[in-house]
């Protein structure tokens, strides 16, 4: 079952954050993840809720996601994204049709 991993970012620091995102775009394929939301143009709401940067990327599992959420060469990256935006990050199972 594909897994994803959902992150608002409310960025602080433009110029680092920018740094950041060149460091963690090749890690997602690397691990078997694929954006399928990359801070796109949110055309509705019915909430106060407007994410700065919203993304929601897919995995093919659980184990993949939270590889790259959690390995050695990703979680200086991780803290990055912290340091320069008010982040929040959740992994999430996807529907399961069986």
């Amino acid at each position: 079952m594909a897994v994803y991993v959902v992150v608002d970012n409310d960025v602080i620091d433009q110029e680092p954050y920018r740094e950041y995102l060149k460091e963690i775009t090749p890690t997602v394929s690397q691990y078997g993840g694929r954006y399928i939301v990359r801070a796109g143009k949110i055309h509705f709401a019915d909430t106060n809720w407007k994410p700065d940067r919203l993304i929601i990327i897919e995995f093919d599992n659980l184990k993949q996601a939270k590889a790259w959420v959690t390995s050695e060469e990703t979680v200086p990256i991780h803290n990055k994204r912290r340091a320069h935006a008010k982040s929040h990050l959740i992994i999430i199972d996807g529907v399961d049709e069986n």
